[in-house]
């Protein structure tokens, strides 16, 4: 508990739990509202589900720039940017629903600009709390975002199907408010410049000079060299002999994040597993979601069905508070995987609501424990000014595949039924569950207190 209290002690992370959690908010309220809306203009199975797969493409399309964006620029001002764009985006869709011109060709050109704006510098508010805390806060800080994260979907789905029910622009009404909110305690964050933090976390295991080939066993460099980073405000490349190179072209910055990604241990695998249970989750969640559309489920209900999988998120992320100052992340992760492959295969026998509701309620309990320790290891690692970078590195492949998933998901449906459709996915969670019990990078890595000594 007192490393929960130092942490809400942290400057400004306050501020920016405030700016973060309003983002989850207005995104659960829009995300569930969307492929309703999207289905009662087209009347369209596949076009909703479609909606989605182009959302998603457009998003990690814009990713593969945006993390080079996030690292080269202040993060501050992204942060209150995608939030003021957010808003009226979301504004303008309320508005034309209101007056009853929303169509199908405005839907999808407003999605696809709310995409590339998060791909574009939504990684910025993430890759800022690394300037806020520490590498030893990092994994409690995480498990935090994954409690809240599950709180805000549980009440969010059923929230927005009770608003959906009353209006349907209720809920981008909402969403706009909070994405405004967001923006305004994005005006009180408080991020340390490179150099001025006063803390250097040992083990972090990269050098981040783009000079040089950069190996996952050299430690970071504590001498002079600084490369433009997070907040923007490293404009320069200072050699050892102390003259002045000209600052990284933005491609080289780029690059740099996939080549010192793909020169770790570990990341490579992660990424891949990552990909696949993506994948599979993704595409059981679209599944779900657009089979209880076809048969004219009752929005609540169909909220109902995320709540139930937040509830297990939730109790996820009380274990991982709990756990993630001390379990082994290596044995976790297998039983985590475990867990999501056998609770989803129920699914493939019968398609009646209450037994999907509590199949997927359960496949979601261990995924907190993932996010905040497997990816709180990668982060914490990583260093400052790589940290948005390295998280498109992760993010794009992960998402490469999970962005078809709605797309299939409405295109298999008619033709293959609930079932069928099910069961490719869990091939593809059988996989990824394989290889994170197989593979020795991530079976051997250790518990928190040893990260500093772990290699990424």
């Amino acid at each position: 508990m007192s490393g929960t209290r130092e942490l809400w002690r942290s400057q400004g992370y306050l501020a920016w739990f405030t700016a973060d959690t309003a983002v989850a908010v207005g995104t659960a309220l829009r995300g569930f509202a969307i492929p309703l809306i999207a289905f009662s203009v087209s009347h369209s199975l596949a076009t909703a589900g479609w909606l989605a797969t182009l959302s998603a493409a457009l998003q990690q399309g814009c990713t593969l720039l945006g993390g080079a964006i996030v690292d080269r620029h202040e993060r501050k001002p992204l942060i209150i940017a995608n939030a003021i764009i957010q808003t009226l985006l979301w504004t303008v869709v309320s508005v034309l629903m209101i007056g009853g011109r929303l169509n199908i060709v405005m839907l999808f050109a407003v999605v696809g600009i709310a995409a590339c704006t998060t791909g574009l510098i939504g990684e910025a508010t993430d890759a800022a709390l690394r300037s806020i805390i520490s590498m030893r806060e990092y994994s409690k800080a995480r498990s935090i975002n994954e409690g809240r994260d599950a709180t805000i979907n549980m009440a969010g789905s059923p929230i927005g199907g009770i608003l959906y029910g009353i209006q349907p622009w209720l809920p981008f009404v909402c969403s706009a408010v909070v994405y405004a909110i967001a923006g305004g305690s994005a005006t009180r964050l408080h991020l340390h410049r490179h150099g001025e933090s006063g803390e250097h976390d040992a083990g972090t295991d990269a050098s981040v000079d783009t000079s040089v080939d950069t190996s996952v066993d050299t430690a970071v460099d504590a001498g002079p060299t600084r490369t433009a980073g997070a907040g923007g405000d490293a404009t320069e490349h200072m050699p050892a002999d102390g003259h002045t190179a000209q600052r990284p072209s933005f491609i080289s910055d780029v690059v740099l994040g996939w080549k010192w990604t793909f020169h770790t241990y570990r990341l490579p695998i992660i990424i891949v597993v990552a990909s696949l249970i993506n994948f599979g989750l993704n595409g059981i969640q679209y599944t779900i979601q657009l089979h209880l559309i076809n048969v004219g489920t009752q929005p609540f209900r169909i909220g109902l069905m995320d709540t139930g999988v937040c509830v297990g998120m939730l109790i996820g992320s009380i274990l991982a508070n709990r756990l993630s100052e001390k379990a082994h992340v290596g044995n976790a992760m297998r039983g985590a995987f475990i867990m999501a492959f056998v609770c989803a295969i129920p699914m493939l026998f019968d398609s009646n609501y209450w037994l999907i509701l509590i199949c997927y309620a359960f496949v979601a309990v261990p995924f907190p424990l993932v996010n905040s320790m497997l990816f709180g290891f990668v982060f914490s690692k990583t260093d400052e000014q790589l940290q948005g970078r390295v998280a498109t590195v992760i993010s794009v492949p992960a998402q490469a595949l999970s962005m078809f998933c709605g797309g299939i998901a409405g295109s298999m449906l008619p033709l293959l039924g609930f079932t069928v459709s099910i069961g490719v996915f869990l091939v593809v969670i059988g996989i990824s569950m394989l290889i994170a019990n197989l593979s020795r990078a991530i079976t051997t890595i250790p518990e928190p207190s040893a990260w500093a000594l772990a290699k990424l």
